[in-house]
């Protein structure tokens, strides 16, 4: 039977190469190629890589060349029709300084020196004994140099080095011609997240904008791919599994924007649930190439709804047997509140991702107020974003009163004093965590139980003013 090795070259739209090393006879590779990437959010990605060839009848040497140095071999699956594989290796070991170097240890290289005074270039022949910390032990015919002044020269490239990650197939065809061959397989190097921009309209609008940030550190380019990026937490066994290659010594990443200058929610990528995740297709196929950084719209939301809160979460701690406390100039956090509904202009899948919050509401520029993490949202959940604390509304408080009851039972009086320098009126939230068994026997606002161990005050303070919430709880230990 024939074997016959082919080079199929860098994934979507290099030219053919060849490694004299591998290759016994040149073989034509059709430029017609489909990839397809599947973009996890925790550095993760199914690639699939279709590239034509023409192949003989009976025992082959497939040499799929341009896979991500950081593949999982283990997850690969080589598909093609009337093909059976019977093995495969992928071959990871690249070519580099000092891989070449280290590959002829023991053996002949060509020597060059060059006089810095006449430019002449003097060759000579020597043995590689040794490689260390990149320098040459050199031995020629005169003795041994350990600080070689020139260059070597190699008379080929070693068949163990490959110019780039490569997997090689060993297989049998059951009938000759023109094939679609399929490559699938895991890698790690390729990721994406969202970034949101929210821009603030008036006091409960805001314009919502959302970016994929695709990211590319496989070591070989995706051209012209078809991409689609996964919402949600797949499981993945550990340890992962890790490459032995060695690190880029230096990484040049640049960003690139893929503007919509559509409005409105025709601008967005709509969003599909496949098993229990969240797909995202991008419109268009793009080339996302390594080192590279990369961002595409995937929505434009206008006119969504959300309330802004004041929240103060008491630093005093109430329950049974504490004898005081107390607190100084706490401000509150500025929350924004949202329901993932229609109504609101939302209702569509959000993924987890960053967002930044603008207010252009009273001025003519943007001004930055803060950023949360957002975690993934579903359709009708409610969710709350802080972005940092108000600088001109703040509240002091202590326990004002310990009274023993009995030897299980004791009640604290508590007052609080809020005070707004805004030139606005301002509702504040107040929120106290309670333990143990607990009843409230008096307080001059109304108060809301939250849950076991939580009371919530709703406090209106008129702008450049003060108000005070006093209450008294009873405290039974458990």
């Amino acid at each position: 039977m024939n074997k016959i090795n082919l080079s199929l070259i860098a994934l979507c739209g290099v030219s053919l190469l060849s490694v004299p090393s591998l290759q016994a006879k040149e073989i034509a590779v059709k430029q017609e190629q489909n990839t397809t990437l599947n973009i996890y959010s925790n550095n993760l990605a199914l690639v699939n890589d279709v590239r034509k060839v023409s192949l003989p009848e009976g025992e082959n040497q497939l040499m799929f060349e341009g896979v991500s140095r950081q593949m999982r071999p283990e997850s690969a699956l080589f598909q093609a029709k009337d093909v059976s594989i019977i093995e495969q290796n992928y071959k990871y070991d690249l070519l580099d300084n000092q891989n070449l170097n280290e590959a002829y240890i023991g053996k002949e290289v060509k020597t060059a020196v060059e006089n810095p005074k006449t430019g002449e270039v003097v060759y000579d022949k020597a043995i590689l004994l040794n490689y260390i910390n990149g320098m040459p032990i050199l031995q020629f015919d005169y003795g041994v140099e350990t600080k070689f002044p020139g260059r070597l020269i190699f008379e080929q490239i070693p068949e163990n080095l490959q110019v780039k990650p490569s997997l090689e197939a060993k297989l049998t065809n059951k009938k000759a011609g023109e094939k679609d061959v399929s490559l699938t397989y895991l890698t790690n190097g390729l990721s994406w997240k969202a970034d949101y921009v929210a821009e603030i309209i008036n006091e409960d609008t805001l314009n919502l904008n959302t970016w994929i940030s695709l990211n590319n550190d496989t070591g070989v380019d995706f051209s012209n791919a078809k991409i689609q990026v996964i919402a949600g937490d797949v499981n993945q066994s550990a340890p992962a599994y890790v490459n032995v290659v060695r690190p880029m010594l230096a990484r040049s990443a640049k960003m690139e924007m893929a503007m919509d200058s559509a409005a409105g929610v025709s601008a967005s990528v709509p969003a599909n649930r496949f098993a229990d995740y969240y797909t995202y297709s991008l419109p268009e196929k793009t080339t996302l190439k390594n080192n590279q950084s990369k961002q595409i719209k995937l929505l434009n939301l206008d006119n969504v709804k959300y309330e802004k809160e004041y929240v103060f979460n008491s630093p005093l701690y109430l329950r049974y047997g504490v004898r005081q406390g107390n607190f100084e100039k706490l401000n509150p956090e500025i929350t924004f509140k949202f329901e993932n509904l229609k109504k609101n202009n939302l209702g569509v899948p959000l993924p987890s991702g960053i967002l930044r919050f603008y207010d252009k509401s009273k001025q003519q520029n943007n001004l930055f107020i803060g950023e949360n993490s957002l975690k993934s949202i579903a359709v009708g959940e409610k969710f709350d974003l802080s972005v940092g604390r108000a600088f001109d509304i703040f509240a002091q408080g202590k326990i004002t009163q310990v009274k023993m009851l009995a030897k299980d039972i004791y009640e604290y009086g508590v007052e609080v004093k809020f005070r707004n320098s805004t030139d606005e009126n301002k509702q504040l939230i107040f929120k106290q965590n309670i333990y143990d068994v607990w009843e409230v026997l008096q307080e001059n606002i109304a108060s809301e139980k939250k849950n076991a161990s939580q009371l919530v005050w709703k406090i209106d303070v008129p702008k450049n003013a003060e108000k005070t919430l006093t209450f008294r709880v009873r405290i039974n230990r458990n």
